[in-house]
């Protein structure tokens, strides 16, 4: 029997708490995409790409691109 498989692209941000040299907490976000792998209903790997905080840029394309060909093959395989 073969199982489902899916592949979701969505916009998250990443919120980070970081802890100066005095113990105050700042928070920072990053802006980035998640792409997400699952196999019968279920998260089985999850990738998450930060892109430029003004605009995506070039190396961000690359990335996003690159990682969704690999998502793209993984998916077909269950074909």
């Amino acid at each position: 029997m073969r199982s489902e498989r899916d592949v979701q692209l969505r916009w998250t941000p990443r919120t980070v708490i970081v802890h100066g040299p005095r113990g105050l907490a700042e928070t920072v976000v990053y802006p980035g995409i998640a792409l997400t792998r699952r196999r019968g209903g279920h998260v089985v790997d999850e990738t998450w790409l930060p892109v430029g905080e003004a605009e995506p840029t070039l190396a961000d394309d690359e990335a996003l691109i690159a990682a969704l060909h690999a998502a793209w093959r993984w998916n077909s395989s269950a074909a």
